[in-house]
């Protein structure tokens, strides 16, 4: 899916330099407002609301990134309707560990002074963290193995 310049609905592509890097600030401002991209950290936990969007599909996401969140929003299902269901989702057991990624880790470049994890990165870590089990309290997930594209590490646009 291309995402065109609202403007004049020119593909960034067939532009000049200038005209990118335009679409670009336009493009991430417009992210921002969805809530798509934060500046500062969230209040709140977004795991569930990420999972949502990407199924109602106002976050574009991957066939196995769309599972994933179908996956979460079903198993929250089952662990409220069913007594049967051996796991529940734990928000405070999924908040701590990306409050404490926000609050004590810095990048190594930049001269950033502390990590925003984005609402995807929340996703992530809050499945990881806070699914456990309703008798013992123990994770369900142990040990996850996370795909991503080089640079992706990078929570702040360079633009």
């Amino acid at each position: 899916m291309m995402i065109s310049n609202k403007k004049n609905n020119q593909n960034p592509l067939d532009m000049d330099y200038a005209g990118t890097v335009q679409w670009a600030h336009d493009y991430i401002k417009h992210e921002e407002e969805l809530g798509h991209v934060l500046k500062k950290p969230s209040p709140a936990l977004l795991t569930t609301i990420y999972a949502k969007m990407v199924v109602e599909g106002s976050i574009v996401a991957g066939k196995y990134v769309k599972l994933a969140c179908e996956r979460h929003l079903k198993d929250l299902k089952k662990s409220k309707e069913d007594p049967n269901y051996p796991w529940k989702f734990d928000e405070y057991k999924a908040w701590r560990p990306i409050r404490f990624v926000e609050s004590k880790c810095k990048p190594s470049k930049g001269d950033f002074d502390k990590l925003v994890m984005q609402p995807w990165q929340h996703f992530i870590v809050g499945c990881m963290f806070g699914w456990v089990s309703k008798a013992s309290g123990k994770r369900r997930f142990r040990e996850s193995l996370i795909f991503l594209g080089r640079k992706n590490g990078k929570l702040v646009s360079p633009f």
